[in-house]
């Protein structure tokens, strides 16, 4: 009886064989990190602000105009309702701390979606009736959104900001 070695066995590894080992480990994985890199940006939605750093010198001026607001005592009833399929109607009711209407005041209402800023919607209030804003938002889909009222004088400079989280059915 005659024993064959392993090496006659007939399976050689050549230099050949190892590039193409080599190119197809490395071509799984160079094509799945293009997946989910193209998944990634295709999906991202933005940063919250354009510049982290400048947002930052900021912060001390958000808090000072904060404790300007409280100090104001002004109070803000907000009701938003459906008004067609993609439609949101947003009502602000502001009254100062004797509970008198305030008039006059410029003011912005925006839609904004907590997970997606490019979904983000907003639309001018206008007064409706002494004390009374109203604004149509238009692109409002159903779901989470944070509603986010503006108000400022006529130089533009911000004198109430609301956020609140409401649910559109």
């Amino acid at each position: 009886m005659q024993m064959t070695s392993g090496s006659d066995a007939g399976f050689r590894l050549t230099g050949r064989k190892v590039f193409l080992i080599f190119l197809a480990f490395f071509g799984t994985i160079f094509a799945a990190d293009a997946f989910l890199l193209t998944s990634a940006l295709r999906t991202w939605s933005g940063l919250e602000v354009r510049s982290p750093y400048q947002a930052g010198q900021r912060y001390n001026a958000e808090l000072a105009g904060a404790r300007e607001q409280e100090a104001r005592g002004w109070t803000m009833d907000l009701d938003v309702r459906r008004a067609g399929d993609e439609e949101a109607d947003v009502t602000a009711i502001a009254r100062d701390r004797s509970g008198r209407p305030i008039t006059g005041l410029a003011g912005r209402a925006s839609l904004e979606r907590p997970t997606d800023k490019r979904f983000d919607r907003a639309a001018g209030l206008v007064e409706t009736e002494r004390g009374t804003y109203r604004a149509v938002i238009e692109g409002a889909l159903r779901g989470q959104w944070d509603l986010v009222v503006d108000f400022s004088d006529q130089h533009g400079e911000r004198l109430f900001r609301r956020r609140s989280r409401v649910i559109l059915p």
